[in-house]
């Protein structure tokens, strides 16, 4: 529900964040909603979860690695399966992946020439490295749900010498152009945030939403050229859609015994406009109903390069719910997927049950688009959608940039929606 102001006193006492929205306090509202997806591991995958963490131990905390409590056949069934139903689509198979280094966890120096190394410390980006597998081998559609989303600085129209070179960006684009030269439908659709967490319109913020601006123009340039090309009667978006999340309430959801918020603030404004954005936390792909990857990796080179941020992800799908002659799998993934949409887009609709169609791309949109002229209209209505257009204006030509005034800022705030470079921060801090 991400309720803004009416848990404040309530189910929400003593558990108030909000990172976003300048002058907001406990007293005053509103909270900042949080979008996020989690995983729980059970079977022998768990027990590689616990072996990364006994390696990252052993590494970092090397005159306490006795205190570690190692799990023996003798007390614990490690290999013993999970059961799942076969009516709830069968076993599972889950496999863990990481973004690491030998600095950072005991790695077997007998297995490190699977990876390569930098600086002479082996490097493991198995994360990007499936995903990567997994978007070369989707056949119907890729369902995204990402707090970053930038990269593939190589290829951009601008600033190609940005610190942000992994791959996954533009292999997206070179699946869809596969596509396009096909002559086949096929779709990714990706969820962001609105803006990182924080001041949008502050200069760490700018630059990172300048290079997620850098990689959709990328993307979308490169898909018209396939079309033309192709001589398709198409728009770029007929192949790749964003997304954002936001919360819209009615004047009557807000309490009655909320302080008044301090002129001039964000806290203020958003108190006139019900409206805020539902931050998106998630790391999360799905494809064709078959497979997903959730973890700790956003989509940007600090996650994905393996030599900088630690992370860990699982993939899984069930063997016996595979996509096969053009029908979408009907097990668990495709449970999880259209439960999240069904939440995302205020409800379920039976287009929803097939992503990787026309049908259901002209459903998403229409809904998503009438949510906008919701949240932007200038009296409050409250709404169970939450899935936004992004903001930002896709010619047919594959062109961006920014809507007409005043959208070209995002909503309640003075922060351009394409960003922009600071200049002065090194790259690592924003890419």
């Amino acid at each position: 529900e991400f309720p803004l102001f009416r848990t404040l006193f309530g189910a929400h006492a003593g558990d108030f964040y909000q990172n976003c929205t300048v002058g907001a306090t406990c007293e005053t509202g509103p909270r900042e909603p949080w979008q996020d997806i989690h995983a729980m591991v059970m079977g022998p995958a768990a027990v590689d979860i616990l072996d990364n963490f006994a390696d990252r131990w052993c590494q970092q905390n090397r005159q306490n690695r006795e205190a570690l409590y190692y799990l023996t056949e003798d007390e614990f069934a490690l290999d013993l399966p999970a059961e799942t139903p076969d009516e709830l689509g069968g076993p599972w198979n889950v496999q863990v992946f990481r973004s690491i280094t030998a600095d950072s966890a005991v790695m077997s120096m007998d297995r490190t020439h699977n990876i390569h190394s930098k600086y002479g410390v082996p490097v493991e980006d198995s994360i990007m490295r499936q995903y990567v597998n997994l978007i070369r081998a989707a056949k119907s559609y890729i369902y995204i749900e990402n707090q970053y989303f930038l990269g593939s600085a190589f290829a951009w129209l601008e600033d190609q010498n940005t610190l942000s070179h992994h791959i996954i960006p533009i292999e997206l684009t070179e699946k869809i152009i596969t596509k396009v030269e096909a002559g086949e439908f096929f779709h990714v659709y990706v969820t962001i945030p609105m803006y990182p967490e924080g001041d949008p319109a502050s200069t760490p913020s700018q630059e990172i939403i300048r290079w997620q601006f850098r990689t959709i123009e990328m993307m979308y340039k490169r898909i018209w050229r396939a079309i033309e090309c192709s001589g398709l009667d198409a728009h770029p978006k007929d192949f790749l859609t964003f997304y954002c999340l936001g919360k819209r309430e009615s004047p009557e959801e807000v309490p009655e015994d909320l302080i008044p918020a301090q002129p001039g603030t964000g806290a203020e404004i958003v108190r006139e406009t019900l409206r805020h954005p539902i931050y998106v936390h998630s790391k999360l792909m799905v494809v064709d109903d078959e497979y997903l990857i959730c973890g700790s990796a956003n989509i940007n080179q600090r996650s994905m390069g393996g030599n900088r941020d630690s992370e860990i992800c699982i993939g899984a799908l069930q063997p016996a719910c595979m996509f096969s002659d053009g029908q979408v799998p009907r097990g668990g993934v495709h449970t999880f997927r259209l439960a999240l949409w069904s939440a995302h887009l205020g409800g379920y609709d039976p287009a929803y049950e097939h992503p990787g169609t026309t049908d259901c791309l002209a459903r998403v949109t229409d809904v998503s688009e009438n949510f906008w002229e919701l949240y932007t209209a200038d009296e409050p209505t409250a709404c169970d959608v939450h899935m936004l257009p992004y903001p930002l204006f896709i010619s047919e030509t594959g062109d961006v940039s920014a809507l007409d005034e005043p959208w070209d800022m995002f909503p309640d705030t003075m922060a351009p929606v394409v960003g922009s470079k600071s200049g002065l921060l090194p790259s690592k801090l924003t890419t």
